[in-house]
């Protein structure tokens, strides 16, 4: 094989078996010899972990994914006002990044949603959207996000097709994202907000509840291994 594949500092396959176990969910391995992995690239935006990513069209570029996208940096890390957007996309581009958004034929990010609504436990930070007098002068733009994903050379996608995801596919090893299938696995890159530093309770409580409140049929777990 001629990449190298190395797994975060810290990733432990048997702790995050145990803590899904212990919530009910069924976890098997998956080998990375029998998966397409690929090496994400620099100025790349983020991804969310909804399957449809997969068959999006044209693509350019591969970013890591973990649902939300830039969202999910607001919730955990940054905050969930426009400064924290703003410090969510300084932060990710320390590590090489751009902020990314998506929305669907029907309706939006189901992280984004869900966050907005206030339903999400395992957030530090509510969501909180910005007032007339906080995007005036920017109308011009769209948006604070859209001047945002301006800025910061990110990406909004606009993703086809219904849900048929049926688990949740989880990868390791840094630097890289899983590209095979069809949108039957959610894919979460874990290394990503790891490298973050979100300890490992955050991340896996935040797959957990984002994937039973949005499709409890898939509240299953495959691990990527060497």
């Amino acid at each position: 094989m001629s990449r190298r594949l190395e797994v975060f500092t810290g990733f432990n396959p048997i702790s995050t078996t145990k803590y899904f176990e212990q919530h009910g969910w069924d976890v098997r391995p998956v080998y990375d010899s029998d998966i397409k992995l690929v090496k994400v690239q620099r100025n790349s935006a983020l991804e969310c972990g909804d399957g449809r990513f997969d068959d999006y069209p044209d693509r350019e570029m591969y970013g890591p994914r973990v649902f939300g996208g830039i969202n999910a940096v607001q919730a955990l890390i940054t905050g969930g006002d426009v400064i924290g957007l703003l410090r969510a996309t300084e932060l990710v581009a320390k590590f090489g990044f751009t902020p990314g958004t998506h929305s669907a034929e029907h309706g939006g990010c189901g992280y984004f949603d869900l966050w907005k609504e206030g339903k999400l436990d395992h957030a530090n930070y509510n969501y909180v959207a910005p007032q007339e007098e906080e995007i005036k002068g920017f109308k011009r733009f769209g948006s604070w996000l859209e001047l945002t994903l301006k800025l910061y050379h990110g990406k909004h996608f606009r993703l086809n097709g219904d849900h048929q995801e049926q688990a949740v596919r989880l990868n390791p090893f840094k630097g890289y994202t899983d590209i095979s299938g069809n949108g039957s696995r959610f894919k979460v890159d874990d290394w990503f907000l790891a490298d973050l530093g979100v300890p490992d309770h955050k991340r896996f409580h935040k797959i957990r509840e984002t994937v039973e409140k949005l499709r409890p049929e898939a509240a299953k777990l495959e691990i990527i291994l060497p």
